[in-house]
């Protein structure tokens, strides 16, 4: 850095931000601690990430939010989960919006709206699967519900599909309480053949 960036705290913060998004994960996780370190000037400073030009730092931003989000956050992570070009990017802000568990306290907005809305129109199929599976450790919401049951009657993708069955289960105890009764009788059946099988096999034959 030089002598009037180093003189500047601001900018070198947003310095460190820009290196959230470098090559060299070992530079990533210096840059990481080092804005963790300052707290809420470091947010800042990957707030101001989240606006630069190059994906790469974009998405690395989105990352660093995974584990250091507030609800001063949400309104630009769900931006950019809905509009980034990048679907990488996207993906990413999906997950530090909507991932919980990592966060010093669960944020506080509408994080199944904005679910719902990239589980059904996101264009890429990775950033959906992301967002399908975040539907199913969220609270039981109808709109949940209904986004989910809708996924499982259109969707072509088997492993979207598979994803919305899960998130359903964990959304709907009705419908998981149905599923989980016909795989029992799928499983019945299956060893009643396993045990009528021998028993054909060593029948006798008619003359």
């Amino acid at each position: 850095m030089n002598d009037e960036l180093d003189h500047d705290p601001t900018r070198v913060l947003q310095a460190q931000a820009v290196q959230l998004g470098d090559h060299d994960w070992r530079m990533v996780m210096e840059a990481a601690i080092a804005l963790a370190r300052v707290g809420q000037a470091g947010i800042a400073a990957v707030l101001w990430g989240l606006t630069h030009p190059n994906a790469r730092v974009r998405r690395g931003c989105a990352g660093f939010l995974d584990h250091h989000a507030t609800d001063a956050c949400f309104a630009q992570l769900q931006w950019m989960a809905l509009h980034d070009p990048a679907a990488a990017v996207r993906r990413v802000a999906v997950h530090s919006a909507s991932c919980q568990q990592c966060k010093p306290s669960p944020l506080s907005g509408d994080l199944v709206g904005l679910l719902v809305q990239v589980a059904l129109e996101d264009p890429n199929r990775h950033v959906r699967e992301k967002a399908i599976g975040g539907l199913g450790s969220q609270p039981q919401d109808a709109r949940a519900i209904a986004a989910l049951e809708q996924i499982l009657r259109t969707e072509t993708a088997p492993r979207l599909r598979s994803q919305a069955h899960h998130a359903l289960k964990q959304q709907d105890p009705t419908y998981k309480a149905r599923v989980d009764a016909q795989a029992r009788e799928r499983e019945i059946a299956a060893a009643r053949a396993r045990k009528e099988q021998p028993l054909l096999r060593h029948s006798p034959t008619e003359p």
